[in-house]
């Protein structure tokens, strides 16, 4: 069953007029109550799988498009008969697999390099790109969540703008008339290198959109009448690395956030986490500084200078 819910702020705008209704619901401070544009994006409801997942505005649904379109697949394990490691047998192995943390049997074309176990709520889930199939032509722009609830295989994809993605990053293709035509196709060698550019946030502009949404997307999955689990503050503690600049560094350590640049302390602030796990909240001397967390796992971590500011990638330094 789907859902697809228009918000109240939406249709304000819509209107183009101030009834004395909607006026009374702006004075009110209910709108305020919105914090970020993810309150305002439509909702896609799995009644069989049990959850529920937003998406924009501009994003096509569950129809392919040539911009960026979300297709949510699921279906019970035990039905299962894909191709591509989607299908029974595979699924039952993975099952267990993530309920111990590990990534277990590839469905799918996964880059390698992309491959990691994402926890959403109190899920373990696949999250991996897929960036060709098959053939030396074959290009796609896909990133993939996988993970089951409720004895169904769910995979969320957000599929990139191919044509506009291709021309805006030219260095990571060639023409191979031989096999493709004039078509330009993968130089496969630099598929990793693609990957990492995008991960380290250094994509084309398009490119690092379609990457970076997909990320939020996830972050709004909810189970039904599951509250999230996640020991978020766990998962923090520790020193972290940025991926954009390797002498800046994070540290959470019993309540205190430390900033550091080439290993000299520069900041220091007290830090919480919001109860449903998606914000980290810093306050030093009364000043509050507040993160959207876009994805945490063992390894790596996203933050979301709010509002609607940086996206900051950090890896969590080895022990």
């Amino acid at each position: 069953m789907i859902k697809r819910i228009l918000p109240i702020m939406a249709l304000l705008l819509i209107s183009g007029c101030i009834s004395p209704a909607e006026k009374e619901f702006n004075d009110s401070g209910r709108a305020k109550a919105i914090e970020d544009e993810t309150d305002l994006w439509m909702v896609y409801e799995d009644q069989d799988a049990a959850f529920s997942i937003k998406y924009p505005h501009d994003v096509t649904l569950n129809e392919r498009s040539d911009g960026l379109t979300l297709l949510v697949e699921s279906a019970k394990v035990e039905t299962l008969e894909g191709t591509m490691g989607y299908n029974k047998e595979t699924a039952e192995k993975n099952v267990e697999s993530l309920n111990n943390g590990e990534y277990g049997e590839d469905v799918d074309w996964p880059i390698e390099s992309s491959k990691k176990v994402r926890t959403v709520s109190s899920t373990s889930a696949q999250d991996f790109m897929v960036l060709s199939r098959f053939d030396v032509c074959s290009i796609v722009f896909e990133r993939k969540l996988y993970f089951f609830n409720n004895d169904n295989q769910v995979v969320v994809t957000l599929l990139g703008p191919k044509d506009e993605i291709i021309e805006s990053s030219p260095d990571f293709f060639k023409i191979d008339s031989e096999n493709c035509g004039e078509e330009k196709v993968w130089d496969l060698d630099k598929q990793d290198e693609f990957y990492d550019e995008l991960k380290a946030n250094a994509g084309s502009e398009v490119a690092q959109n379609w990457f970076n949404l997909f990320d939020r997307i996830v972050n709004t999955i909810s189970f039904e009448g599951e509250a999230p689990t996640i020991d978020t503050i766990s998962l923090l503690n520790g020193k972290w690395i940025s991926l954009d600049d390797d002498q800046s560094a994070i540290e959470f350590n019993d309540g205190m956030k430390f900033d550091y640049y080439a290993d000299e302390p520069v900041f220091e602030a007290s830090f919480e986490v919001s109860n449903d796990g998606k914000y980290l909240i810093t306050t030093a001397k009364d000043e509050e500084i507040k993160y959207e967390i876009m994805s945490i796992s063992n390894n790596y971590l996203d933050l979301l200078h709010l509002p609607r500011g940086n996206i900051l990638k950090y890896m969590k330094e080895s022990e």
